[in-house]
């Protein structure tokens, strides 16, 4: 494990420290004994733990979470009294990650320029769950929930932004679903979470597991509908796909679709690098027009241009991919198959257009010299970083403590009917203030409109075709379609 930099350390201290003083403060009892850290929590404040021997102490730095928005929110704590802490989770080696962060730090800079949440401003833990030898061995998924618990259970935030991949979501959610903490993910799209937190949630016991992304019930019909339409002729399609929560789930919702009037699908299933290459060329192998490939790791879809380049059976195939793909890494990743890009089409949640959107781009771009455009979920991820913004204020203000469930009841208020309101900063008061008097909205977001449906806590939203440009830089639509 790389050690952390002795500014990080003093910063970790000093937020600690902190907040151990100001929960003093309030407190007159003195906890000689713990169970566990909400113990410490309730008393000390965050960055307190329950030790072995029963007694709070100061946390343990995590070096994946050193990283901070404002940027000395951390290591100068005491310009930032009684701040409200939410986290985020995203693999940091990938740079259509790196962006969503930026989403959310741009989120948190204009709430806080409107006076934060009555007088009290916003700050975010950034935590890296790549797989990263300079912090441990650990797996992404597994850096994930091991990343999520800190922050839950250690630093004590009410709301998680992340993670991306469906397959890291239900982990995570699994590990902290008892700690009263509100996760929700901009780009998980698997039907398998769909349910997962609970089958019936109610204003009064809310589910806790919420995306801004919509779910691949959409996707998966979209795909059917696509290659039924411009390949008519091809009854019979080869299907790459990961095992877990987003292939199987979308691979089952394609399949049921497609496998009507004599048409089939002929799946190759992976599980893990080697496994992925043996079904690439074992799919090429079977000489079929289109092989459709899904995976929540842009890095597969990489791997598989890559090989799918090499190999003569993939020579006219035509190659479909995914949402998680529509990205510049894989641009990049894959530049030396740029031969194969013509080939390429893929879907993807429908890029978001009209004057709420833009006005994001342009903040976006004046912030961090890019176009958000080039990058998949950017304004999911922005989106999901007001909605926390809001659910606090309702659970400030009516419950008196911010918490996961608190911040649920208030997002539980936004749906369709009534006069629309876009999120950009000038409506923060008129939304928090609506929401914190009980009133229903009607949310445009900058990803498209936010009509949670009360008995899933879902979202919908239309599905775009696209394709790679004819220089190789740019991922472009080609058509989108209506499947709400």
């Amino acid at each position: 494990m790389a050690a952390l930099s002795d500014v990080g350390k003093r910063g970790l201290v000093a937020l600690f420290t902190a907040a151990l003083a100001s929960s003093c403060s309030l407190t007159t009892t003195t906890v000689d004994k713990c169970s566990k850290n909400a113990d410490c929590r309730t008393a000390f404040g965050g960055g307190r733990v329950c030790a072995a021997d029963g007694l709070c102490e100061s946390a343990p730095v995590n070096p994946r979470c050193t990283a901070a928005f404002p940027d000395d929110v951390l290591t100068r704590p005491e310009s930032y009294p009684n701040a409200i802490l939410i986290g985020a989770l995203f693999d940091r080696n990938v740079e259509s990650h790196r962006a969503r962060e930026n989403a959310i730090r741009l989120a948190v800079r204009q709430v806080n320029e409107a006076n934060g949440l009555d007088g009290r401003l916003f700050g975010v833990v950034l935590c890296d769950i790549a797989e990263d030898a300079k912090y441990d061995s650990a797996k992404r998924t597994d850096a994930a929930v091991a990343s999520a618990k800190y922050l839950a259970d250690v630093v004590g935030v009410p709301a998680i932004v992340g993670p991306s991949a469906s397959t890291d979501v239900l982990p995570v959610f699994e590990a902290i679903k008892d700690l009263d903490v509100l996760l929700i993910s901009p780009a998980a799209t698997s039907p398998a979470l769909t349910g997962a937190d609970t089958k019936t949630p109610t204003n009064e016991a809310p589910g806790l597991l919420w995306r801004t992304a919509p779910p691949d019930t959409l996707q998966g019909a979209a795909i059917e509908r696509h290659l039924r339409d411009a390949f008519p002729t091809a009854n019979t399609i080869a299907l790459v796909q990961e095992k877990g929560a987003y292939g199987d789930a979308l691979a089952a919702v394609f399949t049921e679709k497609f496998q009507v009037e004599g048409r089939s699908v002929r799946p190759f299933v992976f599980a893990n690098t080697s496994a992925r290459d043996a079904a690439v060329q074992d799919a090429g192998a079977e000489g079929l027009p289109v092989v459709l490939f899904i995976s929540s790791q842009t890095s597969d879809a990489i791997a598989f241009l890559n090989s799918a380049n090499t190999l003569a059976s993939y020579a006219t195939t035509r190659l479909f991919l995914t949402d998680a793909a529509a990205n510049t890494d894989l641009l990049k990743g894959a530049s030396g198959a740029s031969a194969a890009f013509p080939r390429v089409i893929g879907s993807r949640p429908a890029v978001p257009q009209g004057p709420t959107y833009e006005l994001f781009r342009t903040s976006f771009t004046a912030a961090f010299r890019q176009d958000p455009n080039t990058f998949s979920f950017v304004p999911h991820t922005y989106d999901a970083a007001w909605l926390t913004f809001y659910g606090s204020a309702r659970s400030l203000r009516v419950e008196k403590k911010i918490t996961g469930t608190g911040i649920a009841r208030g997002l539980r208020l936004i749906s369709a009917g009534g006069a629309e309101i876009p999120i950009r900063p000038d409506n923060w008061t008129r939304i928090a203030d609506a929401l914190s008097g009980a009133a229903a909205v009607n949310l445009t977001g900058t990803s498209g409109p936010l009509d949670y449906d009360p008995v899933t806590e879902e979202t919908a939203a239309s599905v775009d075709i696209w394709k790679i440009s004819a220089d190789g830089t740019k991922i472009e639509t080609v058509t989108t379609i209506d499947t709400r």
